[in-house]
């Protein structure tokens, strides 16, 4: 491990400091997992797979960048995989792009990143994917008891201010654009 903290450092000291922190989680619920399973048999009895399921689906992940250039072109690649309390697998990756295609404006980020919730209108599936599998919380005032809260505030600095455009944030990431929608409920708060 050691070696390998090593290479990817090194990379980075040719390459420059990474573009792209991407974080990619395995999910149980996969069609390529459920339909291959056997009526009696769960997910968690069929290890195998569902690595070959993520391991499918983290290269064409990668693919993205490397191959196509969707994000802009990669010229340096980094990622580990690590498993989850439950099992699942999930993978950080770290992407130097070429200079042309470096994030450099607010523009350029919004083409890419959203931070709204979807409306549940325009676009149901989005909707639920988001407020289901990345929402955060709830915490503060609506739980003052969740595991995030450390003296009354919530350790990562949540719910976020909303924000009409994104913004350059020098010393640490972009201060996402963020549009106050419709009310959501999120796990029944």
């Amino acid at each position: 491990m050691r070696e390998r903290c090593a290479d990817a450092m090194s990379i980075f000291a040719k390459y420059g400091a990474p573009d792209l922190f991407i974080t990619f989680t395995a999910n149980p619920k996969w069609l390529e997992i459920t339909e291959n399973l056997r009526p009696s048999e769960h997910t968690t009895d069929c290890p195998d797979l569902f690595a070959r399921v993520f391991n499918l689906r983290l290269e064409s992940l990668m693919d993205d960048p490397t191959v196509h250039g969707e994000l802009g072109k990669s010229i340096a690649q980094v990622y580990t995989i690590e498993f989850q309390k439950r099992g699942l697998p999930h993978t950080h990756i770290l992407i130097v792009l070429r200079a042309a295609d470096k994030f450099s404006t607010s523009e350029h980020i919004d083409k890419f990143v959203r931070a709204d919730i979807p409306s549940s209108i325009e676009n149901l599936r989005l909707h639920e994917i988001v407020t289901k599998c990345l929402m955060h919380g709830p915490c503060g005032i609506d739980n003052p008891v969740a595991p995030c809260i450390e003296a009354g505030q919530c350790k990562k600095m949540f719910p976020k201010e909303f924000r009409t455009e994104t913004t350059m944030n020098v010393s640490v990431y972009p201060l996402y654009r963020r549009c106050p929608s419709d009310t959501t409920f999120v796990r029944g708060r």
